[in-house]
């Protein structure tokens, strides 16, 4: 119909203006014009595929190019021969569908027409999906860039999975794919996985441009993988376009946070209440919330309390809050849930428990959380971690620098020699800003110490013969006791002539105080409050000494001197009179900040990469790193990794 063809001409002519207002090539772009700056090694004839119209991106040769906007909507005049044939088409594709294939080449997963302009024009003016195509692939030159390394693999995804669309904005994205529906890159994959991954990603890629997934700033590949990681393949397959509308709806948020650059809103301070106290004790609340139903609380552990010190501190703070808020709250375990189906299946029973709080005290739980907190979007959902950025799940950890800090200065002084000993966890994220604190409060005391630095994640090396063979004596080991190993030591302690070992001082985790602000702001309007002005962030409570989840335990074999030491310098810690990441830093590769500048940004403390001048060390390489190791490091590293290690990591757990 020729009234179709003068609303595509109008589009047209609307694009064109635009384009030419902003700068832009108005026509659509040449491969030929490409190739003349690129070059290519070559053409591989791939044959007929169906392919995402949002992916051609303009024509082979410039013959036909000033015939349509860069939009491929027509722009000769309607009494024109061209508007005559457009329009007879339109009619034709209405009766009848498109019956040829259009002739295509693909370059970095591109398509140039080469025949079949008007067909790509009237189908983009009825919103067809996609279109038959006849591929020929053009090869690019050998290239080191980021663009033409993720090519490189799309081929290798290609040549086990043909399906065109799913692109990646970083390397790994198809090792990550494949491994996340259970494949490889190196295999053909089964039909039946095939059909199923396409079926999937069209019906992705469908809801995703309905709901504007082309204004954010990230690619579809990527927000793919988002989506399978909380609905899994098989739901994501078998639903219908309607089902995945939705279900794409209600994670949007996840992928505007993902999609910005400043993602994570850091709240350093618990929310007030009342009339601007930090949310008071139990015997000062509202009368009227005793006789209010108890707030339900579910722990879900990887292991159990019995085997892991981490989740031991965990559980002792889970007693502390219902010991703190007594028929006020309830709270449910669940231990042993790292596997997918266990997981599942606590948060199901606490759901069926009424829960009205979950509570995962890993980062490597995140996926499991995020699953949770948008299939029950009910329940609120915690993890405790630093610096992830997902907006349904709520992350919360502490400014452990600060004790540590404390600790760095209580060792170097009880040090006869200016040598103290660090063997860090793993490379995660606060973990450097941790070693850093306690460097430079070891410095304050002694201008003259070196911090030798190990790790417990490192795989294949003795730290405790090094240590001893360089004469270090007082040394920072894990944070608390192991529970499977009451003889292990912890905390900061000296190794004496004989071999043993004296405690010293340690960090010190008030769990239950954390819980109780939580439980409490959830009780009151704080929690939700507090998402205003902050809705397409990641909120990540990071509280510190001031609030009182945090503090330093100093044993009586310490002498007095060194315990008022102690004391002497927490106190303006506590008002943040002194801060350890404010003035001169250095690192051991020079000058960090200048003596006048203020305190490092939240975001640069829990991401620190460096090491401080006096600590004598590296950060670990991703080969010389556990298995547990790196499971912790791809989820919140600091430290450059291999995406094709991480994908046989992922593959494997």
């Amino acid at each position: 119909m020729l009234d179709d063809y003068r609303k595509a001409r109008k589009r047209a002519l609307k694009e064109l203006q635009r384009d030419v207002s902003a700068g832009h090539y108005p026509y659509p772009p040449a491969l030929d014009d490409i190739l003349k700056g690129e070059g290519s090694q070559g053409e591989i004839p791939l044959g007929l595929a169906e392919i995402d119209l949002s992916l051609i991106a303009g024509t082979r040769t410039r013959g036909r190019q000033n015939t349509f906007s860069r939009n491929f909507m027509p722009l000769p005049e309607p009494n024109s021969e061209f508007a005559g044939k457009w329009s007879a088409l339109i009619d034709s594709q209405r009766e009848e569908g498109i019956r040829e294939p259009i002739v295509v080449y693909e370059f970095l997963q591109r398509f140039y027409v080469q025949e079949g302009n008007k067909r790509v024009s009237v189908s983009r003016y009825l919103d067809a999906p996609s279109i038959l195509a006849k591929i020929t692939r053009v090869i690019p030159m050998p290239s080191d860039h980021k663009a033409v390394r993720i090519y490189r693999e799309f081929t290798d995804f290609y040549n086990v999975a043909p399906i065109y669309g799913i692109i990646f904005g970083e390397e790994g994205g198809y090792l990550k794919l494949a491994a996340a529906v259970g494949q490889d890159l190196e295999h053909p994959w089964p039909e039946d996985a095939v059909k199923t991954l396409r079926s999937a990603f069209f019906l992705f890629a469908s809801a995703w441009r309905m709901q504007g997934g082309n204004e954010l700033d990230m690619e579809i590949g990527d927000a793919f993988l988002i989506y399978l990681k909380i609905y899994g393949l098989d739901d994501a397959a078998n639903a219908s376009q309607r089902t995945v509308d939705d279900m794409v709806r209600r994670i949007w948020t996840e992928f505007i946070v993902s999609s910005k650059p400043d993602a994570i809103a850091y709240v350093e301070t618990p929310a007030k209440w009342g009339n601007g106290r930090i949310i008071p004790e139990i015997k000062h609340l509202y009368q009227g919330t005793m006789l209010a139903k108890p707030l339900c609380v579910a722990f879900i552990y990887e292991s159990s309390p019995l085997e892991s010190g981490w989740e031991k501190l965990h559980d002792a703070g889970r007693h502390e809050l219902e010991l703190r808020l007594g028929p006020m709250v309830k709270t449910i375990t669940y231990t042993h849930c790292k596997s997918d189906a266990a997981f599942d299946r606590a948060v199901e029973d606490a759901v069926a428990h009424d829960a009205d709080l979950v509570v995962t005290v890993h980062p490597t739980q995140m996926t499991q959380a995020l699953r949770a907190a948008v299939t029950h979007p009910s329940v609120q959902v915690i993890n405790c971690s630093v610096s992830l950025s997902h907006s349904a799940v709520r992350t919360f950890y502490g400014r452990m620098y600060e004790p540590k800090y404390l600790l760095g200065a209580l060792a170097a002084s009880m040090a006869k020699n200016h040598k103290v000993g660090y063997v860090a966890e793993t490379p995660i994220f606060s973990t450097v800003s941790e070693i850093n604190a306690f460097a430079i409060g070891a410095q304050m005391v002694d201008p003259y110490v070196t911090v030798f630095l190990k790790w417990f994640s490192a795989k294949d090396y003795d730290w405790r013969r090094e240590l001893a063979e360089e004469d270090v004596r007082i040394i920072s080991g894990h944070d608390y006791p192991n529970p499977q190993d009451e003889h292990e030591p912890w905390g900061v302690y000296r190794v004496e002539e004989n071999g043993a070992f004296t405690h010293l001082a340690a960090p010190v985790w008030h769990w239950g105080r954390y819980y109780e602000l939580i439980a409490q702001s959830i009780r009151s309007d704080s929690w939700s409050r507090e998402t205003e002005g902050r809705r397409d962030r990641a909120l990540n409570y990071w509280w510190g000494m001031s609030a009182g989840i945090l503090d330093t335990a100093v044993s009586p074999a310490v002498p007095r001197g060194q315990r008022t030491l102690v004391e002497i310098i927490r106190q303006p810690l506590l008002s943040h009179r002194v801060e350890p990441f404010a003035g001169a830093l250095v690192s051991q590769s020079g000058p960090v900040q200048s003596a006048d500048a203020g305190r490092l940004s939240s975001e640069e403390i829990v991401r620190m990469n460096w090491l401080n001048e006096n600590v004598m060390g590296r950060l670990p390489e991703q080969r010389e790193l556990s298995q547990d190791g790196l499971k912790k490091v791809e989820v919140a590293g600091v430290i450059p990794l291999d995406p094709h290690t991480l994908a046989r990591t992922e593959a494997s757990s």
